[in-house]
């Protein structure tokens, strides 16, 4: 079985990972997303692990495959308060066993995966598929979207009370369910 996992904090989930999720939908038996608790080297994400989980089932509801997809709490259920990329790699292999493992990235963390835990151990386990989404190169192996969305500026803009342009960047019920529970107002 060929598996494609993403991994992220998705706070919160927008257009720019539907298209991710769309270009590997064809070309795997199983997508999961992997939403993580806190990642190394990054600030607590705003929303709660609940609300994150909830955003990207609003998203996958209308826009995802349901035969395909799952979204699994691995790394949100998981003790350890920072999600370690080998440790998650350990868990889908032992529930996957005999699986061939893909792993969803963007090119700004493919840059630094020397620096991530047991990089070397990852990179024996997985297959990397790397996406970039403002791409001035032409490399080999790396996915240009040429869809420059970033969380940080979603947040941003709902914070400022700037949301009149963001449906080009958000599902309007994953934007709506932010604003029912004033998740990045603060």
């Amino acid at each position: 079985m060929k598996i494609y996992f993403f991994g992220g904090t998705f706070d919160p989930p927008h257009k720019g990972h539907m298209l991710i999720y769309q270009h590997c939908l064809n070309l795997c038996d199983k997508f999961i997303f992997i939403p993580a608790k806190l990642s190394p080297g990054k600030n607590k994400p705003l929303a709660s692990c609940q609300q994150r989980l909830d955003m990207l089932q609003i998203l996958l509801k209308k826009n995802g495959n349901k035969l395909k997809t799952i979204i699994d709490n691995y790394e949100i259920s998981s003790k350890s308060e920072i999600s370690y990329t080998i440790d998650t790699i350990i868990y889908l292999k032992n529930k996957y066993p005999k699986s061939d493992l893909n792993m969803v990235i963007g090119y700004d963390q493919y840059l630094s995966i020397n620096k991530w835990k047991n990089h070397l151990n990852i990179l024996d386990n997985v297959n990397i598929v790397c996406f970039n989404r403002n791409s001035t190169n032409s490399k080999e192996n790396i996915i240009d979207l040429r869809c420059n969305i970033s969380s940080s500026q979603i947040r941003s803009s709902i914070k400022t009370n700037k949301i009149s342009n963001l449906d080009k960047y958000i599902d309007n019920d994953v934007l709506s369910y932010i604003i029912e529970n004033n998740i990045y107002k603060n």
